[in-house]
């Protein structure tokens, strides 16, 4: 009778263990690396030519919170039409699973505005990465 008692409460702790576990381990075993990461997106126009944009906001949709990009490094260089989104120092911004945000441009020869979401993670709050969406945007 025991034993049989022993067997039925160990199978319900061994399913109850079977639950959906929410810790991260791979964020509390990772070591991060000194590198500094930016994130952005290019601009394009219908030619596939590189795209000046202005009026650029940033909500994470999550939050709710309007981000502010961050600065452009010194003596860095990026490509025409790219737009930076992200970088370490805004990584706090974002959760280790990712968060959509809507990133909203106009573009300066045309007057369109697009709207694109990117799924953005603060990469187990080491380095800003992006989950998902475009790299290049093209306006029509």
């Amino acid at each position: 009778m025991y034993k049989k008692l022993l067997c039925v409460l160990l199978l319900a702790f061994s399913i109850s263990a079977c639950k959906k576990n929410n810790n991260k381990p791979a964020c509390e075993l990772q070591a991060c690396t000194a590198m500094f990461a930016y994130l952005g997106i290019v601009y394009n126009n219908h030619n596939g030519d590189a795209a000046q944009v202005k009026d650029v906001t940033i909500v994470n949709l999550r939050t709710g919170k309007t981000i502010i990009p961050p600065s452009y490094p010194p003596a860095a260089s990026f490509v025409a039409g790219f737009v930076l989104i992200a970088s370490d120092g805004t990584k706090d911004e974002f959760s280790a699973e990712g968060d959509d945000v809507r990133i909203t441009a106009t573009s300066v020869t045309t007057g369109q505005v697009n709207t694109t979401i990117l799924k953005i993670s603060n990469g187990c709050n080491c380095h800003v990465t992006k989950v998902s969406g475009p790299e290049t945007v093209t306006f029509d």
